[in-house]
């Protein structure tokens, strides 16, 4: 009688764990990496239990920039309260969500989960108010730009690293840094070998782009009305209260969902509504793929080449999905709390970047030494925001606190 390893072929490896997998992936998924994927060979075992996207996954979750998600602000500070979300939970319900569509078409959720994982990888301190104040500091200065999707990529590049003696970052696949590149249309022509400004020639990279959207209106919805502010100002403010309504019945008349605002009542429609946004994009993506006759991986890359993006909503969805943003710009986004702490990450930031900029030693040794190798401003420029976009919120604020207030001890 044959024993259990000789019936089921087990244990199974790379190689016979990829192609069970691929054989159930539709013919224009992502199958498995291209032979030339990374910069350089992997030491890639035979024996490995993991596919090239799977050993993607586990190198982003190993880092540090991935654990400094948890304490980088989403919509509200860390300290704000114990359950609001952060960069890290952000980058899980991506993850989740993506994968979810990923399935339901047949596409590589290995892939995708590995972009979801690392996409937000880049972000700085207190999330896009900085992002903006280093854009501005490099356009001033004639640095370039500074984009938080091209900072992921950086990091993962060139930041990180997988051994103390080898090269610098994670030799991660191609498929998954364009995926982390793309996640968002911000380019400043960093990167040409992954063509920016295009869209991402992989289904599971346009799936977590748009996933990554859906996933931080529905969540951040949900912790504005969690915090209590939103009931508060709509009795405030006409403004609001029109914004807010014109929200109510935009959901209501478009899925037949009843939003309540009232912070005392758990909002559970948030659930529904992600189902709801979820299930449409997945129906309408379909629906394009069959519009377009898409039956291979090539005529995936092929429309991407055109600027055609596959993954989307399409009409009724679509102008749905544009007013949800649009309110929650207008009703979140640009509201008071969010203004505030806005400009409070700025000032704190902007009081580091200065400081560091004129005394160079205030940073730490690794990256002073990293700053007095540079060659001229631009570069130094650039180690000072890679230092600085590299700290949590907390980080940031103890810093401050250490170089600015008398009374704090150095050590």
């Amino acid at each position: 009688m044959p024993s259990l390893r000789e019936k089921l072929s087990l244990p199974r490896r790379r190689t016979a764990i990829e192609e069970c997998y691929a054989s159930i992936l539709a013919p224009f998924a992502v199958h498995w990496a291209a032979p030339d994927s990374r910069a350089y060979p992997d030491d890639n075992s035979a024996e490995d239990n993991r596919g090239a996207f799977q050993r993607d996954r586990d190198r982003i979750i190993h880092t540090r920039a991935f654990r400094r998600l948890m304490y980088k602000t989403q919509l509200f500070l860390n300290y704000e309260g114990d359950y609001f979300r952060t960069r890290l939970t952000h980058a899980l319900e991506v993850s989740q969500l993506s994968r979810g569509v990923c399935r339901s078409l047949a596409l590589n959720e290995h892939l995708a989960e590995a972009i979801a994982l690392g996409h937000d990888l880049g972000h700085t301190p207190f999330g896009h108010a900085v992002e903006r104040y280093f854009d501005g500091l490099f356009q001033s200065q004639g640095c370039g730009r500074f984009f938080h999707n091209e900072q992921s990529l950086r990091i993962v590049d060139l930041l990180e690293r997988r051994t103390a003696q080898g090269p610098p970052g994670l030799n991660l696949t191609r498929e998954v840094r364009e995926g982390i590149l793309k996640h968002n249309s911000n380019s400043s022509g960093a990167y040409p070998a992954l063509s920016p400004g295009l869209p991402c020639s992989s289904l599971e990279g346009q799936v977590v782009a748009v996933v990554d959207t859906l996933a931080y209106l529905c969540h951040d919805l949900e912790d504005v009305v969690t915090s209590g502010y939103l009931a508060a100002a709509m009795h405030q403010s006409q403004r609001v209260h029109a914004i807010f309504t014109h929200l109510k019945e935009l959901v209501g008349s478009c899925t037949g969902l009843s939003l309540c605002f009232d912070a005392v009542e758990e909002p559970f429609f948030i659930r529904s509504l992600t189902h709801f946004l979820v299930t449409a994009l997945t129906e309408d993506t379909l629906a394009a793929l069959e519009t377009h006759g898409v039956d291979s991986r090539e005529k995936v890359r092929a429309l991407a080449a055109q600027g055609v993006a596959l993954v989307g909503f399409s009409g009724e969805h679509q102008a749905f999905f544009s007013a949800l943003r649009q309110d929650m710009l207008q009703g979140v986004y640009q509201s008071h709390p969010v203004a505030a702490m806005d400009h409070k990450a700025v000032a704190v930031v902007q009081r580091l970047t200065e400081a560091c900029l004129s005394t160079p030693k205030l940073m730490p040794p690794d990256w002073y030494d990293q700053y007095e190798a540079c060659a001229d401003g631009p570069s130094r420029l650039r180690v000072v925001c890679d230092y600085l976009s590299c700290m949590t919120d907390r980080s940031a604020v103890d810093e401050s606190e250490r170089l600015f207030n008398p009374r704090i001890k150095i050590y």
